[in-house]
């Protein structure tokens, strides 16, 4: 088959009658044009980004900035740019061709089944688009069905798979029932004639290989966690009622007013003396039942003196002393922080705050003082767009100096977050300390990255746990929930933005569907490999 074919891309390059406000972003997206056509994909991605900033919605810069990405074969980063397309466009023939080129981008990582179900999207929002349905086609040709046995013989428990065949790239989800005092330990899933062969499961799935595969799980005998009673000024809670050996645990602690945590102590049930190692607030569960207590002690407070132009928030205002307190830091726009500083309420003494706003409790009451200035300059702030696993988020595009930033993640599925990186744009050899989901603005741009790895079986473990808690009817939901195929997903999200259709329309469309997929296949099977398609005419080069 003709590559071209295979891994065709359209290039929707628009010219417009441009307003006033409308041509620096325009602009720049010509600019981006004329590297993309000379090879320059580099250049090109950052025009398409310059007019992204001009104007957050022109999703003619964002098409093409899908492009771009593509041409470096990027092609996690050039998927999430089209599927932008999708939500900010209302022309439909801009969101089939983005939504082709979604399938484009699955299609050159060999990720058949997700492809498929993606041309199918594409077909639905143009019928006409015979290229999709090749590609579609060419697709259908790689996926192979295999079988998915589930062993009998299980200890202690019993597993059911969403499918009995699947694909390869077919998401299969699993599901466990223990029997009493046990609990899921991890899922097994091997090859059907070579047991050998392991298949990788995240979380609670795994995606089809192109053989049969038998299912099992080990269970494992969980223990009690109880809460001892009659703590002093306060209370405990654990995150889980029982757990198996090596199982994280997440303790909490509820102060009485004026009261906070100094010390979480885990002991084996009956033998006060036998204690568990906790680690700030978690334990890993040992082979017996156990016990958990803390005390409490009188909290210091942190206060915040009145200002303005601005906001000052602490991370904690119930703390003791010699704990790290992170200050966080909003100004107004056009101002930047001024004098921050942190003094004892009776006056005698200072805590010294750090760059990063960080300082360490004094033994006494304190209060944070600050003031904030006219801004002197803005430094920029931007999103690691390569990272494998995940993605990360910024609650804005640039910041001053000692400004908060905040941060969020999102893992891909079988994926957890590690960590933050945070270095300065163009030495990566200069980091910023990340402070949890934020950090503190220096006097340069950054770039903010972030380090997602695989899931383990810990995950898997939290999760059915959690599952085991809830009633049979919230189990019976989720299962509808994970039993649906991502093609039903994304095609419901694809329809809901495309424009509303009467019965008569879509019955149409589908007819029309059928109809040149018929056509199509019929010159399929006259020609081994496919010349090079018409190629679609290039607009404003």
């Amino acid at each position: 088959m003709n590559r071209l074919v295979k891994y065709l891309i359209i290039i929707a390059l628009s010219a417009w009658t441009l307003t006033a406000s409308a041509q620096s972003d325009e602009k720049a997206i010509r600019k981006g044009n004329r590297y993309y056509k000379r090879g320059n994909y580099t250049e090109a991605e950052v025009s398409y980004k310059k007019a992204l900033e001009i104007r957050a919605n022109n999703a003619n810069a964002q098409f093409n900035l899908g492009d771009a990405f593509f041409a470096q074969e990027n092609y996690d980063a050039a998927y999430e740019a089209f599927q932008k397309v999708v939500e900010m466009s209302p022309d439909a023939k801009l969101k089939s061709n983005a939504v082709f080129n979604m399938g484009n981008c699955l299609l050159a990582q060999d990720k058949y089944y997700d492809a498929f179900n993606i041309y199918k999207v594409s077909l639905k929002l143009n019928p006409e688009n015979e290229n999709a349905l090749y590609n579609l086609e060419y697709c259908r040709a790689h996926l192979v069905k295999s079988k998915v046995l589930v062993y009998p013989m299980i200890e202690h428990g019993k597993v059911e798979a969403s499918e009995k065949e699947a694909f390869n790239g077919q998401r299969v989800t699993l599901q466990s029932q223990s029997d009493p005092d046990y609990a899921l330990s991890q899922y097994i899933v091997v090859k059907a004639d070579n047991q050998e062969v392991q298949v990788q499961v995240n979380g609670n799935s795994f995606e089809m290989p192109k053989f049969d595969v038998i299912v099992a799980a080990e269970f494992k005998l969980s223990h009690k966690i109880e809460i001892e009673k009659n703590i002093a000024h306060g209370s405990v809670q654990a995150d889980k009622q029982k757990a198996i050996e090596g199982q994280q645990v997440v303790l909490k602690g509820f102060g009485d007013e004026g009261y906070m945590v100094d010390k979480f102590t885990v002991y084996k049930t009956g033998s006060r003396n036998d204690t568990v190692q906790v680690n700030d607030t978690v334990f890993q569960m040992p082979d017996f039942d156990v016990t958990v207590t803390a005390t409490f002690r009188t909290a210091l407070k942190v206060s915040i003196d009145t200002v303005s132009n601005g906001v000052i928030l602490v991370t904690d205002s119930l703390v003791k002393p010699g704990q790290n307190v992170a200050i966080i830091v909003k100004p107004d726009r056009g101002f930047q922080l001024g004098d921050l500083h942190v003094v004892s309420n009776d006056g005698s003494e200072s805590a010294p705050v750090s760059d990063a706003n960080v300082f360490q409790m004094l033994d006494s009451d304190v209060t944070v003082k600050a003031n904030f200035v006219e801004a002197t300059g803005y430094y920029k702030v931007s999103a690691d767009t390569t990272l494998k696993g995940g993605h990360v988020l910024i609650d804005q595009a640039e910041a001053t100096r000692r400004e908060t930033v905040a941060l969020r993640n999102a893992p891909e599925p079988g994926y957890q977050f590690k960590e933050y990186v945070i270095h300065q744009v163009g030495d990566t050899s200069v980091k910023v300390q990340p402070l949890g989901n934020f950090f503190t603005m220096p006097d340069f741009d950054v770039e903010v990255s972030a380090v997602f790895e695989k899931n383990e079986g810990e995950d898997q473990q939290q999760q059915q746990q959690q599952e085991q808690q809830q009633d049979q009817q919230d189990q019976q939901d989720q299962q509808q929930q994970q039993d649906q195929q991502q093609n039903q997903d994304q095609q419901q999200q694809q329809q809901q933005q495309a424009q509303e259709m009467s019965k008569e329309d879509a019955q149409r469309m589908l007819d029309a569907l059928e109809n040149q997929e018929k056509k199509t296949m019929e010159k399929v099977n006259e020609q081994k490999v496919r010349q090079q398609p018409k190629k679609k005419s290039d607009k404003d080069w």
